[in-house]
């Protein structure tokens, strides 16, 4: 047999290149694994750690140091070795904890080394993984809601604020928000003029020569429908029907909440009513004292013409305390709904107190004519002005609703 001299050590080269790939198979499957499963161990070392000073936050406890005895506890010491732990805290943007409380933001992130088994064969004596954990610490809050803010329009688009015709509107207590991200979110023109403590915008205001007050704030970061759902009161049963007793109203013993419609002049006694129609044109009057409407249509449409008015008060103690009008938010998915229309109006020298809560509603702000004010802090879809008469909003968050805001926690990521 004759054998060709240029084949001798073929066989070893080819074995030799066999036994790198094995190796290289071999490190990727077992020093791969090592490092897979060290990245998990880490990030989950991270997220306990982030939760752990989130937590701490709400204690009164020191947070890094917290964060960092928890990654500790998790093998995680900040060596500078095998391990670096960086602990981040910032406080919460404005607006993104509920009712505008104030928060702690919390990173870690940890970065880690392991020595390699099999890849040193290839030339890779280590290898290297980060991971980052963040959450969001917000503060207990109990006071006004949105920011305490007398005038809130919560249209994501379009004017939210829009003050024309020929009344003033003259607010104290508390200034004007618009959630509205359009270049005229706030607007007054013609003769009209706002007289204010601030204007907040999300985005632009053309307020020109008619708005006396500091400089508009805009730019904010805009609410979505989840960042304020949960500053809204309950919504009751209404499961009880309101009688007429002497010449007045009066909810059902026991009932939460006592259905009855707006027709005709109406005086009520303390309580908790449910409104059942959409009067649309209204031509009485609406009195009472230490009462809450509670509006059930989701199409309610509600204008006072000629002598129609309102004199009433909201509760001083009970669960809707401070709240005079509730029209329940109408939404789609997450998105907020304008299905709802409701005009204000005094009755000249009577004072409207409590909060008017319509976040579906465009609200028609109509002045007293007389000495009378709103006592009020208006949320709605959408905020503007009719009539001759000065609009004039005393709005002392005392008499109104208060939000209690719990603490919460969260893992953003």
């Amino acid at each position: 047999m004759k054998f060709n001299p240029s084949e001798k050590g073929q066989a070893l080269i080819l074995i030799t290149f066999a036994i790198v790939g094995l190796v290289g198979f071999t490190a990727l499957a077992i020093d791969g694994a090592r490092a897979f499963d060290d990245k998990r161990h880490a990030q989950n070392a991270a997220d306990t750690a982030a939760l752990a000073g989130a937590l701490a936050y709400q204690r009164g406890e020191n947070i890094t140091n917290t964060a960092q005895a928890r990654a500790t506890s998790n093998g995680y010491d900040d060596n500078g070795t095998t391990n670096d732990v960086t602990i981040t805290v910032t406080n919460t943007a404005s607006g993104v904890c509920p009712a505008n409380a104030p928060g702690k933001e919390v990173v870690v992130d940890i970065v880690t080394t392991i020595d390699t088994t099999f890849g040193r064969v290839l030339g890779r004596n280590t290898l290297t993984s980060a991971v980052t954990a963040t959450t969001r610490s917000c503060g207990s809050y109990t006071g006004a809601p949105f920011n305490g803010n007398a005038i809130v329009s919560l249209a994501p688009s379009g004017t939210g604020f829009d003050a024309h015709g020929t009344p003033d509107f003259l607010i104290t207590g508390g200034g004007i928000y618009v959630n509205s991200s359009s270049s005229s979110a706030a607007t007054c023109g013609g003769a009209a003029a706002v007289s204010a403590p601030g204007v907040t915008a999300v985005g632009g205001t053309s307020m020109g020569g008619c708005y006396t007050g500091p400089t508009p704030s805009t730019g904010v970061p805009q609410l979505t429908y989840a960042d304020y759902a949960g500053l809204f009161p309950r919504q009751p049963a209404c499961n009880g029907t309101a009688y007429q007793s002497g010449g007045k109203w009066y909810p059902q013993t026991g009932a939460d909440g006592s259905q009855v419609s707006f027709s005709g002049s109406k005086d009520f006694a303390p309580g908790l009513y449910c409104v059942t129609n959409s009067p649309g044109p209204f031509h009485g009057t609406i009195s009472g004292n230490d009462v809450t409407f509670y509006v059930m249509s989701s199409t309610f449409s509600m204008k006072f013409n000629g002598g129609g008015n309102m004199t009433a008060s909201a509760p001083t103690s009970g669960e809707y305390k401070g709240v005079l009008m509730y029209l329940a938010p109408q939404v789609s998915g997450s998105t907020l709904l304008n299905t709802q229309a409701l005009d204000m109006r005094g009755n000249g020298s009577g004072n409207i107190v409590g909060t008017i809560i319509a976040p579906s509603a465009d609200v028609t702000m109509f002045g007293n004519s007389g000495t009378g004010a709103y006592n009020s802090q208006v949320i709605a879809y959408q905020v503007d002005s009719g009539g001759n008469a000065n609009i004039t909003i005393a709005y002392q968050p005392n008499n109104n609703y208060q939000v209690t805001a719990p603490s919460t926690l969260t893992l953003l990521k």
